[in-house]
């Protein structure tokens, strides 16, 4: 607004003058500008300068345009549950699991061709140690293996339980045979599925009584625990 002004100021002026030289001559005496005029030249001079640095100020300085910038969303990526592989259970060979040993001593009664009478009943225990890695439970049994059974019941449930390492002693009621002779009857245990297993190497030797049956009315004494 202010450089308009000046602007107008100088243009009426400069009117002025051009007016006063189209006029005819005249006698007049010389024209001098006066201090007023002075003054108002200066004005519109330095309104007019004034003008054209605030011009320039206001320019905007040339800036580089901002970049555009590319937003990146993030993708979602589904996540895929995995159902843990179960680990294999380690296998236990039946026969580290179900071991027996032989027991100190092993024969606690009636030892290895013990005479006995025709018909007599006796009771046969053996020791055994449970050398394996499974514990024998209730559910194991004592079970005639083979040859001559005796009258015994073949199938005994275990009296405790026995830890892997522990003894107990298994006993059986037995019922000599009437015809004088050597009577052999092997037996094993059994664990609660049914598998049988017993002394030796492999754990699947049997452990045994054997009598001699015979008529002698003087027989040889039987032990006792």
């Amino acid at each position: 607004m202010r450089a308009k002004l000046a602007v107008l100021i100088l243009s009426s002026f400069c009117l002025c003058l051009l007016a006063g030289a189209c006029r005819p001559a005249e006698p007049t005496p010389l024209y001098l500008p006066t201090s007023e005029h002075l003054d108002l030249m200066k004005t519109s001079v330095f309104l007019v300068t004034e003008a054209a640095r605030q011009t320039q100020t206001a320019q905007p300085s040339s800036t580089p345009e901002p970049t555009a910038t590319v937003e990146i969303f993030p993708t979602q990526i589904p996540t895929i549950e995995r159902t843990p592989t179960p680990e294999p259970s380690p296998t236990v060979d039946a026969r580290d699991c179900n071991r027996a040993s032989p027991g100190e001593p092993f024969d606690i009664t009636i030892p290895d061709d013990t005479a006995v009478y025709a018909g007599e009943e006796f009771v046969k225990t053996w020791r055994l140690v449970n050398s394996g890695s499974c514990k024998w439970t209730r559910l194991y049994k004592l079970v005639f293996f083979s040859q001559n059974p005796m009258g015994a019941h073949q199938e005994n449930f275990l009296p405790a339980e026995v830890l892997p390492g522990q003894a107990i002693d298994l006993s059986v009621t037995f019922f000599a045979p009437t015809a004088p002779g050597s009577y052999q009857s092997n037996w094993m245990l059994q664990d609660a599925d049914g598998n049988l297993f017993g002394i030796g190497f492999n754990a699947d030797g049997p452990f045994y009584v054997r009598v001699r049956v015979t008529n002698d009315p003087t027989p040889t004494p039987t032990a006792n625990p």
